[in-house]
């Protein structure tokens, strides 16, 4: 037990003489005395002026809050805290404070700390390399400017087609040019590409959509098809990703004489879209319905 029920035992002094209340009397408010429950509890002191009850800390108070960029919390039993407050830049995870990471999934501005090629890691951080005690997850592949990045997942999902039916889909731009300078939505065309038919209709999308890390599973449902501009960042910065690749553990993006290609999210119509190949950084416009082109999804953060 923690708290010290010498101390609240103290509480069961009354006033003898009224003349001399003020130095005689003790306190009888058993809030004040420490006397905080209301049920009573194992090993516990009831308060002799009321039907409150001092109880000995659990388990769960264990923290003194004196660490580094730790500072006192809100639920306190004697001298330990539940958990603590962080400091700006940080949050409570784990037991510790850990330096404030991306949403998974969203943009939330985290990306000005980081660098193309750089780790995405499951708690959301950027590393240089692979670091104990982080999960890594992608690679950081596109930075926009508005501090949103994508990072492309650290392994290929297989060749698979874009769709298997002749269909412009609703909303999504036709880019019948330069969709490598123009288009990074890549979440944004992914979800009007699902949402156009199911993933017998158009594999490339949903298979980027449902793609599920053993690592981190709860990211299922965020990933996506990269937008063409993003694979343009990957052929422009193609040997600082691989090497991230490389230091994460993941496949690498390969130059091969046959054009290792990959799938956009961007369309050019009803019949084509486009994809990127490594191979002399060459963009095409594809028959949706082809059986060659590889699918490799990229997370929002």
């Amino acid at each position: 037990m923690n708290i010290n029920f010498k101390f609240l035992l103290l509480g069961t002094v009354v006033c003898l003489f009224p003349q001399y209340a003020e130095a005689q009397c003790a306190e009888t408010d058993c809030l004040k005395l420490g006397y905080t429950k209301l049920e009573k509890c194992d090993n516990g002191l009831k308060c002799p002026f009321g039907e409150y009850w001092a109880c000995p800390c659990d388990t769960s108070y264990e923290y003194t809050c004196t660490g580094a960029n730790e500072q006192p919390g809100t639920d306190k039993c004697g001298d330990k805290y539940k958990s603590c407050n962080c400091a700006s830049g940080y949050e409570w995870k784990d037991g510790k404070c850990q330096t404030k990471g991306a949403v998974l999934g969203q943009c939330t501005g985290y990306a000005k700390n980081c660098k193309i090629g750089q780790i995405l890691n499951g708690d959301g951080t950027c590393t240089t390399n692979k670091e104990n005690g982080k999960t890594p997850i992608g690679v950081v592949v596109y930075i926009g400017n508005d501090n949103c990045g994508q990072a492309l997942a650290l392994n290929n999902l297989g060749k698979m087609r874009w769709s298997t039916e002749s269909t412009d889909i609703k909303g999504l731009t036709n880019y019948t040019s330069d969709a490598e300078k123009l288009d990074f939505d890549s979440c944004g065309n992914t979800q009007k590409i699902i949402q156009q038919g199911d993933s017998s209709k158009y594999p490339a999308a949903w298979g980027a959509y449902n793609y599920t890390p053993k690592s981190i599973p709860e990211t299922k449902g965020r990933w996506c098809l990269p937008a063409a501009g993003v694979g343009g960042s990957m052929m422009n910065n193609h040997t600082v990703i691989n090497s991230g690749l490389s230091k994460a553990g993941g496949e690498q993006l390969p130059i091969t004489e046959n054009g290792h290609c990959n799938w956009s999210s961007s369309e050019k119509g009803n019949l084509t879209a486009w994809r990127w190949c490594f191979y002399g950084n060459e963009w095409l416009d594809r028959m949706k319905s082809a059986l060659d082109t590889s699918v490799r999804p990229v997370i929002t953060f």
